[in-house]
């Protein structure tokens, strides 16, 4: 734990992170993060809750700025925010009937929502349910798994793109009560 004289000041490996800008390189700062993840957005479309979740793992994304491992965090907390989208996605079409009653968990939801149709096909890696559960266990079931900014913000892309989809799949929007 930083000691609190040092809680406002990035993260040293942070140091070290250049980008190209108007006249060449320059170091990057805690607003390019903020710009990057304000543009990051999951759509009205999904459920308050889960977009108030997704918010979660977007601030902790941000405050990795100042604590380097808060990258894995959000990266986790996009992944339970994705499996809890599916689930409530996969109940709403299936008449308030969990699919994944009797094994839960984020890759069956996968598969369950890409079956159902709420997944558009050909859009995401064929093995999509097998990469993000995988992900997901081995930042979730303890381990050493560290992930850097580009490898956490590229799950909260690809998290805050299957939620827009599903949520705007034809299945989903006409069962969803007004």
């Amino acid at each position: 734990m930083k000691v609190l004289a040092e809680v406002l000041n990035p993260d040293v490996r942070q140091a070290a992170l250049v980008t190209l800008d108007i006249g060449g390189w320059r170091p990057i700062g805690i607003r390019d993060y903020h710009t990057q993840l304000e543009a990051l957005r999951v759509t009205d479309v999904v459920p308050e809750a889960v977009r108030e979740q997704f918010d979660v793992a977007r601030n902790l994304m941000l405050y990795g700025w100042f604590v380097y491992e808060f990258y894995t965090v959000a990266s986790n907390h996009a992944l339970a925010c994705l499996e809890y989208g599916l689930r409530e996605a996969c109940q709403i079409v299936n008449g308030g009937m969990n699919p994944c009653a009797k094994k839960p968990g984020l890759r069956c939801y996968l598969k369950k929502a890409t079956k159902l149709g709420l997944i558009p096909a050909g859009k995401y890696h064929d093995k999509l349910d097998f990469l993000l559960s995988s992900v997901r266990n081995s930042i979730a079931h303890g381990g050493r798994t560290l992930l850097n900014y580009a490898m956490a913000m590229a799950t909260l892309e690809v998290v805050a793109d299957l939620l827009n989809d599903v949520f705007s799949s034809e299945r989903v929007s006409s069962c969803r009560p007004i």
